[in-house]
């Protein structure tokens, strides 16, 4: 069968990272090895009419790919597809497993929930035999996690599969199914969920809440791997952990160093994770830069969201991975709920004390699947309409989502003493730096963002 897959995404005007779609190039490679037809259109980065590509592929599926932030995009391509011939539309991603029978309703065929890798082959072959008659029931159940409407026009969901995908068994992402000439690096991912409970994140996604990796034996064969066929290479680690223990990051690191393979690369770590013969191990193994989100300034504020990490634990990171000659990126949130405006400031004090080589400001979200998009209320929230989910950018500006706690131009003051301020410390806005440049700064007044 010929499936397109398509990576939903509003440009924001450049301002998302350029990186291929980890999660459709899974399905993706998993498609391909089990013989179909595979295209993947990257709206991202890729200009161009959906339809138009549709018309000129001529799908048996289209598969649609989104996050919450760019729902509106999706629900109008959704209408779009429905009024031209691509085949059965299949939803999933995050969005959709936070709302699968919502998807249904908003006119695909059939929504994955969890991994996808648990359902969608399954998926194609019963479409493959049998195409849209959803009364199959007994063939459909079978099917873990997928929602679709029957002939009734009820909403049936099946239930979830009580297997887990066991991330030391899943073939490595073929990039080959990419254009790879619209990214600027490659991008891995090796783990599922996360551990954490932090309020504002749904990083657990479809992966689950409790976080699970793959070996760094299995990550160093897709490394090399990737190294062997596109020889010198930057990479970007899009784990939000990389790896949930330190006894795996020094193994790894060491593994990778003594392989001396042509490779640059990027990770993100908790503040808390980060000493000092880590980072030395990290240097040595080709890492060039770490991302920490720092979130705010305040212990209290660091607490009540369930971030659990200390002002001092983010100072010493900063410190350490400076002294080791490691680039170090802190992302901050303004408008955490809860947080006062001095506690907002807060995070200047730590920044001039620690002077991070990159700092990218943030407004809050709420995004689904977190506490405060389930509790809004609670914290002094008024989340958007379903159809205004793409008010969730992390770089939108102030007002964009109310907050019953902070006024839109408080919050715009506090951005603007931000920008102020890091610039009187020697930080240049993305809108203006280079390559060069050692300290760098971004906020929702900048039109550019960091390329990582």
């Amino acid at each position: 069968m010929k499936i397109l897959f398509i990576n939903v995404s509003k440009n924001w005007n450049g301002r998302v990272y350029a990186e291929y779609p980890i999660g459709v190039g899974i399905l993706g490679t998993i498609a391909l090895e089990a013989g179909h037809d595979v295209r993947i259109l990257d709206l991202a980065v890729e200009n161009v009419d959906a339809v138009s590509v549709i018309s000129e592929f001529k799908p048996d599926v289209t598969a649609i790919s989104f996050l919450s932030t760019s729902a509106t995009t999706a629900f109008n391509l959704i209408k779009q597809l429905n009024m031209v011939d691509c085949g059965t539309i299949v939803s999933g991603g995050i969005h959709t497993s936070i709302f699968p029978q919502d998807m249904v309703l908003r006119g695909v065929d059939f929504s994955l929930s969890g991994e996808g890798e648990l359902s969608f082959i399954p998926l194609v072959n019963y479409i493959a035999k049998n195409g849209l008659n959803k009364d199959l029931h007994a063939e459909l159940a079978e099917i873990p996690s997928i929602s679709y409407m029957n002939s009734l026009g009820v909403v049936v969901s099946t239930p979830a599969s009580k297997l887990s995908v066991d991330l030391n068994n899943t073939p490595a992402i073929n990039r080959d199914i990419f254009n790879l000439d619209l990214y600027p690096h490659h991008t891995i991912i090796t783990s599922r969920g996360c551990p954490y409970k932090c309020k504002f994140c749904c990083s657990w996604g479809p992966g689950g809440k409790k976080g699970r990796m793959a070996s760094p034996e299995k990550i160093l064969c897709e490394v090399e791997m990737l190294a062997e066929k596109y020889g010198e290479i930057s990479l970007y680690w899009a784990d939000d952990m990389f790896f949930f223990n330190r006894r795996d990051r020094l193994k790894f690191c060491k593994m990778l160093s003594e392989k001396n393979l042509p490779i640059k690369w990027i990770a993100q770590l908790r503040a808390d994770s980060i000493d000092v013969e880590l980072a030395e191990a990290l240097v040595k193994a080709g890492c060039i830069k770490i991302c920490i989100g720092a979130e705010s300034g305040s212990d209290r504020v660091l607490n009540d969201i369930g971030k659990k990490t200390k002002i001092e634990d983010i100072k010493k990171a900063i410190k350490i991975c400076r002294t080791v000659g490691l680039r170090i990126k802190t992302w901050w949130i303004t408008g955490l709920p809860g947080s006062s405006l001095e506690e907002e400031y807060a995070a200047l004090d730590a920044i001039t004390h620690s002077m991070p080589n990159e700092v990218a400001i943030h407004t809050f979200v709420p995004l689904p699947g977190t506490e405060y998009w389930d509790r809004a209320s609670e914290f002094g929230i008024h989340l958007p309409s379903m159809d205004q989910l793409e008010k969730l950018f992390y770089y939108g500006l102030p007002g964009d989502i109310k907050l019953d706690y902070i006024s839109p131009s408080d919050m715009t003051e506090v951005l603007q003493t931000f920008n102020t301020e890091l610039k009187s410390l020697g930080y240049v806005a993305t809108d203006e730096a280079t390559d060069s440049s050692e300290f760098v700064f971004t906020s929702p007044i900048q039109d550019k963002t960091f390329n990582i």
